[in-house]
């Protein structure tokens, strides 16, 4: 098995295996979160379960800013955890429904996706997760979604002893490659501040996880190209990359509503996808090629809502030609 490695601080070097030699289920040549989880659990039928752990966002209560992103709205991601703060009642509803849903399931991993859940202090973090290791029946792993700017000291090793624990995976949402569009988005951080966050955990026990997205405004028509080779560059181990959608209850409902802001077609994400897909080293794999709301958040087109066509549509290979170019003529801007 091939691999890549980086050394990265601390005298560390971080490997990663590359799934080259292993048979890709996705479309269009991409490596899957369904490939890696078939190679690390051999055999396996592995389901990610969303937990919601109750954590705030230092975008939202006024650490860092008020607000939050432009775009963001959080009922998108975990819209039936409100109310529900006790996790062990959240795992074992979540594993019942999974099961209803999928059939067998051999294990699931915690998955802690809304809010900031690294934005606390060690002894907070070292509470939650521990325990939820402790007490979890069918747990074979975790997943932490969080911001680069919520790793207080003590947080990178907690996390690199936790990943010696447990097949652990910290997801870090970037955005854009632009600190222009970081600003203009209400993001809070600045890509620096990014960089600082990967070379923190990036050579440590777990998988690195970034989320990117393509459609925002005012990211340039280079932003798949730029963005996939700067993924390229560091110790990543997978990727999320989201299409711009327009959910209510965000400051960009307002810009949507009143004509300012239009998000990308269907045609022109295909288009930025595959460039940025095509930049990305062969060991790295896609968790996420596709991002969805509810019908009750959703504004806009909602082509997005049905994966399986796009998917499909991203296997077919190029765009058809009346549509060539995608993102290279089509970034959206927000008027004034």
């Amino acid at each position: 098995m091939k691999g890549a490695s980086f050394h990265r601080g601390h005298g560390q070097k971080y490997i990663l295996f590359s799934l080259v030699d292993s048979e890709s289920s996705s479309p269009w040549g991409y490596r899957s979160y369904r490939d890696y989880l078939a190679q690390r659990f051999p055999g396996k039928v592995v389901r990610k379960l969303c937990l919601e752990a109750g954590f705030s966002c230092p975008n939202l209560d006024g650490t860092l800013g008020i607000g939050g992103c432009t775009f963001c709205n959080n009922r998108g991601f975990v819209p039936d955890a409100k109310g529900r703060k006790d996790l062990r009642e959240q795992w074992e509803r979540g594993k019942e429904k999974l099961r209803q849903r999928h059939g067998e399931i051999d294990g699931f991993i915690a998955y802690f996706q809304a809010f900031s859940n690294t934005h606390g202090p060690v002894e907070k973090l070292k509470g939650l997760y521990g325990g939820a290791m402790e007490g979890f029946d069918e747990c074979w792993g975790m997943s932490i979604s969080t911001r680069p700017d919520c790793l207080a000291e003590g947080v990178p090793e907690f996390l690199e002893e936790l990943g010696k624990r447990t097949f652990l995976t910290v997801e870090l949402g970037l955005q854009s490659d632009r600190d222009e569009v970081l600003k203009n988005i209400n993001r809070g951080h600045d890509v620096a501040c990014f960089d600082r966050a990967v070379n923190d955990l990036g050579n440590r026990s777990f998988d690195l996880c970034v989320h990117v997205m393509l459609g925002l405004p005012g990211e340039g028509d280079d932003a798949p190209e730029r963005m996939g080779q700067k993924l390229a560059s560091l110790p990543v181990r997978s990727l999320k990359v989201h299409n711009l959608h327009i959910m209510r209850g965000t400051a960009m409902a307002k810009d949507f509503e009143e004509g300012r802001l239009l998000p990308l077609s269907k045609e022109a994400y295909l288009d930025g996808l595959r460039r940025l897909i095509a930049e990305l080293r062969p060991d790295q794999f896609c968790q996420r090629v596709i991002a969805d709301a509810p019908d009750r958040l959703l504004l806009g087109d909602s082509w997005c809502q049905d994966k399986q066509a796009f998917l499909k549509d991203l296997g077919a290979g190029e765009v058809p030609s009346e549509n060539a170019g995608g993102l290279r003529v089509s970034t959206p801007t927000i008027q004034p």
